[in-house]
């Protein structure tokens, strides 16, 4: 595999794993950030806010840290801490310590000074250009964090159709799916469309309003189809424990900019010291 760093427009500068005729991006400058999935010399699945169009920085600020810079969407795929509360949007702006290995890097934050988390992802491929994301929490503050989990957003360029995969399992008298639904949502809304087996999330960039769905998904993939071939993203199995936002583990939303697969552990609470993981395995095909 190669492994290089170059510019990477806007954001600075990226290192770049490229194997299997697949190229993957992040960022050192800020983040860090996959800022690039894609065929070796083909488009960016992935959204770059490269306007800075999402948001101001000023409106997703913990007054805390007034002064330290603002958040940004960026773009790409980041690691956030759910459940959503404004310490989530914490700035990653500040350049990020690489440990470059042989299939491979580590990607580290700085702590982040209200949670006490430091935020890393270190990320393989193999030969034929499978990526795989491991997301990692260490609580380098001085007192136990309140239940958390890990949140592996990636954030799809606009035409993007999402796909959450549904189990029909026999399960007699028990439940088998769930569907959750965010308060801006419009449940008629043209962009979802449910079926027995599948939700599907579409892309229109003439709607304005988000739209945001999850579940609890036991069939270990999500996946999307995108202007460069199908993404698929496997995720781990539910591990009995508590999920967040109604018991969800993927939730995808969308906007007239982007779509956005998501994916999140069960809740947990880190002592100073502990740490935990979330796996990711990327492929496009």
């Amino acid at each position: 595999m190669k492994i290089f760093e170059e510019t990477g427009g806007k954001f600075g500068k990226v290192l770049s794993l490229c194997a299997g005729g697949i190229k993957l991006s992040v960022t050192t400058d800020i983040g860090p950030r996959v800022i690039f999935y894609g065929k070796e010399g083909g488009e960016n699945i992935l959204f770059e806010d490269i306007n800075d169009e999402v948001n101001k920085p000023e409106e997703l600020m913990d007054p805390v840290l007034k002064g330290k810079g603002g958040w940004h969407i960026y773009g790409g795929h980041r690691l956030w801490k759910s459940p959503e509360y404004m310490d989530t949007y914490y700035p990653d702006n500040a350049p990020v310590k690489t440990e470059i290995l042989p299939n491979g890097a580590v990607f580290t934050a700085p702590v982040e000074l209200t949670t006490g988390l430091e935020k890393s992802v270190k990320i393989t491929m193999d030969e034929k250009g499978v990526a795989t994301l491991e997301h990692k929490f260490v609580n380098k503050g001085e007192k136990q964090t309140t239940p958390i989990a890990m949140w592996a957003l990636t954030v799809m360029d606009g035409g993007a159709e999402a796909h959450l995969p549904l189990d029909t399992s026999d399960t007699a008298f028990l439940p088998n799916r769930n569907i959750v639904h965010w308060c801006y949502n419009k449940v008629d809304d043209r962009r979802l469309k449910i079926s027995d087996d599948d939700i599907v999330i579409g892309f229109d960039k003439s709607v304005p309003h988000p739209l945001k769905v999850g579940t609890m998904n036991t069939l270990g993939y999500v996946f999307a189809f995108t202007k460069a071939g199908k993404f698929t993203i496997k995720l781990p199995a539910p591990d009995g424990g508590v999920y967040p936002d109604f018991s969800c583990n993927v939730e995808s939303y969308t906007y007239n900019l982007f779509t956005e697969i998501e994916t999140l552990s069960s809740l947990f609470i880190l002592k100073p010291g502990e740490s935990r993981t979330h796996t990711e395995v990327w492929s496009l095909e």
